[in-house]
């Protein structure tokens, strides 16, 4: 792991021992902005999550986004999630679950540098490259996350997918990507 990811992930585990919420977390992701592009690997068929760091209390994965690539609509299993944006556009929707479905919400466009944050609490989300761009974001999530809930957009069903990574510490894993875990929804 490069200098800077290291200092990083030292600098997170220290905030969540003294401080379970990450009070600081926004700020220490929002200045993070070196070393990460020996870690992105990018595929046609979907997004890739490639872990950086994981342990008790977080996990940290850099998510490489081609243009329109996009996750499915998805909740964060109890956990808080920060989302900051390396390169490109990268763009969040939220949803609400309703009686006839998930309904669509807010649309927030974050750049370079931004730093987004989400909890069940919230909303349910999906997150895409910007229109035309493509998109390098890192995510950081208290607790690590092995699985979510994934909705789908017309009927509002869900179901449990379990996660995994493309990538770990810059070795390829072969996971699968999100284009391949949407085709098996049927």
């Amino acid at each position: 792991m490069t200098a800077a990811l290291d200092n990083l992930c030292q600098e997170l585990a220290e905030e969540f021992h003294r401080d379970p919420r990450g009070k600081r977390v926004a700020d220490l992701l929002g200045r993070y902005a070196e070393e990460w592009r020996e870690w992105t690997f990018f595929e046609t068929e979907g997004y890739t999550r490639n872990l950086v760091h994981r342990c008790g209390e977080f996990e940290l994965l850099l998510l490489c986004w081609n243009t329109d690539q996009t996750s499915p609509i998805h909740d964060h299993a109890g956990q808080q999630c920060w989302m900051a944006v390396l390169d490109g556009v990268v763009e969040e929707v939220h949803y609400r679950e309703k009686a006839e479905g998930v309904v669509e919400g807010a649309v927030r466009r974050f750049q370079k540098g931004q730093v987004a944050f989400i909890q069940d609490e919230i909303a349910l989300h999906l997150v895409r490259a910007g229109a035309g761009s493509r998109g390098v974001s890192l995510h950081l999530y208290s607790n690590p996350i092995d699985g979510c809930r994934i909705y789908e957009p017309q009927t509002g069903e869900s179901r449990w997918i379990e996660v995994g990574y493309h990538s770990v510490r810059g070795e390829l894993c072969g996971a699968k990507t999100a284009e391949t875990v949407r085709s098996e929804w049927a």
